[in-house]
């Protein structure tokens, strides 16, 4: 048996590795790929308005083992530089900051809610007494996903302003104001929109997701012998759920944060939401050396980051699991 610190050690060593080649790639793309807009402006950022007009990534005069080394401590200093912003110069660091504020005041209700839900609906569908309820629930988790995110988005914007109405007695603006905190009632009330939508496509998900893991469950012998002696739904999905909770609690963080994060790109931009998929973009459009670093590697960090403790909760603390050696 595998000593514990060992395991962490080696799933920290994996982190680090991880981070350091996105890195690293990250910095020969940018140093070695010219930048398409030396000569013109092909794109016009909605965040700031500097664009990295440089040729490429790495200056001429000096040797690109030195800037690689400056820059890797920068990151790891986070010292990302500074960009234009509206006639004044912002830090980069500071500009990611309140993306990601603005992005986990309505993805974390939104992701907690969908969770919640959706294995509640699955849980639901193994105690009934219709073996086939869940796979009907999977293939209905499965349909929704397949509807544009963006679609949902458009849908909303016109039904959602009617129902907040209705709600205030009064008209409301649904836009978000740059001008003031993102904690601000105007801002909270714009994270409406975008936190109704997610919140919709992350249930689909985690409707889809939890059927495929609960469904094996429907038929088994301890769940048909519970409801022989009448135990109720909510007693009957008391005891199907300790043997999933761990996976279910961490399927939608891990192996589907990739289907998120190409939905929380495509909500941001379709709401004009600020937060971190607009700025992602924007990154991607002005090539600022500092915020394609963060745009690339926050999201790297997060999936290594719930990846490594679920290993370490599979290996270390859930006894049942056996390592595999490497």
């Amino acid at each position: 048996m595998r000593s514990p610190l060992a395991a962490l050690a080696r799933r920290l060593g994996r982190l680090g590795l991880t981070l350091w080649l996105v890195f690293s790639g990250v910095f020969v793309a940018l140093a070695y790929v010219p930048n398409p807009h030396k000569l013109r402006a092909a794109y016009a950022p909605r965040l700031f308005a500097g664009l990295y007009r440089q040729p490429r990534f790495a200056a001429q005069n000096e040797p690109l083992l030195a800037q690689y080394g400056d820059w890797l401590l920068r990151v790891l200093t986070l010292d990302l530089g500074q960009l234009g912003f509206g006639g004044r110069t912002v830090v980069v660091r500071e500009l990611v900051v309140e993306a990601v504020t603005v992005t986990l005041i309505y993805l974390v209700p939104a992701l907690a809610v969908a969770i919640v839900l959706g294995t509640l609906i699955q849980l639901l569908a193994v105690a009934v007494e219709r073996g086939d309820a869940s796979a009907k629930t999977k293939l209905l988790g499965a349909a929704a996903i397949s509807v544009p995110v963006f679609l949902v988005a458009y849908v909303l914007q016109v039904y959602l302003p009617v129902l907040v109405i209705d709600a205030s007695g009064e008209i409301v603006d649904m836009g978000y104001d740059e001008a003031v905190s993102p904690f601000s009632p105007v801002n909270l009330r714009a994270a409406i929109w975008p936190g109704v939508t997610m919140g919709l496509y992350l249930f689909a998900i985690q409707l889809r997701v939890a059927g495929t893991d609960l469904e094996q469950y429907a038929n088994e012998p301890f769940v048909k012998t519970a409801r022989a002696k009448g135990v109720g739904l909510l007693g009957i999905c008391r005891h199907v759920f300790p043997h999933s909770a761990a996976r279910l609690l961490t399927l939608l963080s891990s192996e589907m944060l990739g289907v998120v994060l190409v939905g929380l790109y495509a909500v941001e931009w379709v709401t004009e939401t600020p937060g971190f998929g607009t700025l992602t973009i924007d990154a991607a459009g002005s090539r600022a050396p500092g915020l394609i670093f963060a745009v690339v590697l926050l999201p790297v960090l997060a999936v290594t980051v719930v990846n490594a403790l679920q290993d370490v909760y599979y290996s270390v603390i859930d006894p049942r699991v056996e390592g595999d050696g490497s």
